[in-house]
């Protein structure tokens, strides 16, 4: 995405879909759509030629054999005649990606660089045909390049933290550039900028830290501890302020003169975590004080977001750590919130974290956090190490609103199910003391299965507990195990288990079924074929939601139940793939809302970590 130098007014964005779409700046209107059939992964325009873009493209892979590996890359150079149609021609293409491309500021010279080589293009479009461009090759991993302002040479900066300035825009140095080197990075230089008169060059990568280069002295500046990796650096026309662009999906923009952060925009963390090291394990949890959504955030801390504000309210850090990329090549392993859920009223807060790298020992707690007034955030409490002595499958907190009889109840591969309570004499005042704690008060099993879910019911009496396709059933006041519930077929495996809000219902989700049990006659009230992939039950009405994903068509529906009936009061399909869901409660209650409609927000991630928002009027009822 890039502004129009042409139309300062206009913002220029190009997709993978292989579009290029013109909007208006001020009111984010649409102008204009170019087609191209093909990914757009860089491009820019040049003041001097305002009808020409300079984009870099994916060329397809046709040959079977090289399929699923990394595409090779081309510079193309478009023109568009009065029918809007483009005309194409091809600079230069390579068979790595590519990772920069810059124009100079004269518009003269057009770089850009692939994974090993830098091509030199000067731009005279009507000598384009068959002209040959200067092909250097770097000694290492090229990861971004910039261009002097005023002075004949590009600064390059490698995967090793090397930058590399190498003379070669004159003639004369074209044939055999001069280079010369600086290196403070251990790790990958991600961004490289110069101030508009040339005298600054700014840096960043993984270390968090802000580099500020004096060209003429060497002299160095540095800005640490920007709290996550830097991914680009952008320097304002003026000069007076640097917009930092971050790993974990943030922005701060800094003062040139003394560096303090002017302003700060922080999206969702979690988008820009590598999943599959650090999953979205928390799922989307509702917190009661504010109705704030909880959830992963950066590995190692939950973070705390307003929907409706669509701010990044807090972040809490659940295990500590330090700041550093990487030991030498090797990517540190940091610890993972598996689980967090809060007491009703939000004075308690439960997390489990976990880490293991596979060489020291596998690291495991459950930590109990009391919500502190005057620091409006949450204090440790109490910390159990190893609360199992293997993995925590769930976590779930005693829906009571009493201070004096929460419970916690904690499910693991161990085979052991776990109820948690505070550790205080029957007196109430006993609980209002600082010197409270959290122990174990029962340890259940049942015929060494696995658990595989539990919860409590409303009014806390009743904890169900899931053992594959078996359904237990305890009194949790004298944990004895009072009932045994088995569902039909019995080879699939309970996923999802909660007890529906102010009824006697239990929903249970395996890989392919749905059930809904009668409590009061124990007996199956009805079930539904379908593959369910989330269960949420509204903490504001009986009903309860099931989110089911297709791959296929990269889409999923939404099927809103009352427990009563097998008919969905609301069926909604999404173009997402849902990766977690909740309901959301209301900012205001609406009491002239007929009963037909949602009593609640539903918010979902989808597969970019995207959090949306679905109102009533997005939800087609089914008749």
């Amino acid at each position: 995405m890039m502004l129009n130098p042409n139309d300062p007014l206009q913002l220029l964005s190009g997709s993978l879909d292989g579009t290029i779409k013109v909007w208006k700046y001020s009111d984010v209107e649409l102008l204009k759509t170019y087609e191209f059939g093909i990914p757009i992964y860089r491009m820019v325009i040049l003041a001097s030629y305002p009808d020409r873009f300079f984009v870099v493209t994916g060329i397809p892979c046709k040959n079977a054999s090289c399929r699923g590996k990394q595409k090779a890359q081309a510079l193309l150079h478009f023109r568009f005649d009065k029918k809007d149609q483009p005309e194409m021609h091809l600079l230069c293409k390579s068979k790595s990606m590519c990772t920069g491309l810059v124009t100079s500021p004269d518009g003269e010279f057009l770089i850009i660089s692939f994974l090993r080589t830098i091509r030199i293009i000067k731009i005279k479009l009507n000598q384009q045909k068959g002209q040959k461009w200067p092909k250097y090759t770097h000694s290492s991993n090229i990861s971004c390049i910039a261009i002097h302002p005023s002075k004949p040479y590009i600064s390059i900066g490698d995967e090793y933290g090397k930058i590399t300035h190498m003379y070669c825009l004159k003639e004369s140095q074209i044939q055999d550039p001069v280079k010369s080197s600086v290196h403070w990075h251990p790790h990958k230089v991600n961004s490289l900028a110069f101030t508009s008169d040339g005298t600054y060059l700014l840096s960043g990568g993984e270390e968090s830290v802000l580099v500020i280069w004096q060209i003429e002295t060497g002299h160095t500046q540095f800005l640490p501890r920007l709290g996550s990796e830097i991914r680009s650096v952008t320097i304002s026309p003026d000069q007076t302020l640097y917009a930092i662009n971050l790993l974990d999906n943030s922005i701060k923009i800094l003062s040139a003169i003394n560096l303090e952060i002017k302003q700060a925009v922080q999206g969702l963390k979690h988008a820009q975590v590598d999943a599959s090291i650090y999953p979205l394990s928390t799922g989307l949890v509702i917190e009661p004080r504010n109705h704030l959504v909880v959830l992963n955030g950066l590995p190692g801390t939950i973070q705390f977001y307003n929907p409706h504000s669509d701010r990044h309210v807090m972040e809490h850090e659940v295990s500590q750590r330090t700041m550093i990329s990487r030991a030498f090549e090797k990517d540190i392993v940091y610890p993972n919130v598996n689980h967090v859920s809060f007491s009703s009223n939000g004075n308690w807060m439960t997390t489990v974290d976990s880490r293991e790298d596979g060489e020291t020992t596998p690291e495991l707690y459950l930590k109990f956090w009391k919500f502190d007034p005057n620091s409006q955030t949450y204090v440790l409490n109490t910390r159990i190490d190893n609360p199992h002595s293997k993995a925590v499958v769930s976590l779930n907190f005693h829906p009571g609103t009493n201070d004096t009889s929460l419970s916690v109840v904690t499910t693991g591969l161990d085979n052991k199910f776990k109820v948690w309570k505070i550790n205080s004499e029957s007196h109430a005042s006993q609980v209002s003391k600082d010197s409270i704690s959290w122990v174990c008060k029962f340890v259940g099993s049942y015929r060494q299965y696995t658990p595989r879910a539990a919860a409590f019911s409303q009014d806390g009496s009743i904890l169900s507990v899931a053992y594959d396709s078996i359904i237990t059933l305890w009194d949790s006041r004298s944990n004895v195990l009072r009932d045994v519930l088995t569902l039909l077929p019995n080879y699939e495996s309970i996923k999802h288990l909660a007890f529906t809000n102010n009824s006697p219902f239990l929903v249970a989700t395996t890989q392919n079924y749905l059930y809904v049990w009668n409590l009061l006659t124990c007996t199956i009230w009805w079930s539904h074929r379908t593959e369910a992939h989330h269960l949420v039950v509204d903490p504001k009405s009986t009903r309860f939601i099931v989110a089911s994903n297709c791959e296929k068509s990269q889409e999923c529906r939404l099927f809103v139940f009352e427990p009563q009936t097998a008919i969905p009061v609301m069926v909604h399909t999404v173009k997402d793939i849902v990766k977690a869901i909740a309901y959301f409660p209301r900012k205001f209650d609406d009491v002239s809302s007929p009963s037909n409609v949602l009593q609640s927000y539903i918010i979902y991630l989808n597969q970019n970590y995207d959090m949306l928002m679905i109102g009533e009027n997005f939800v087609e009822k089914v008749r």
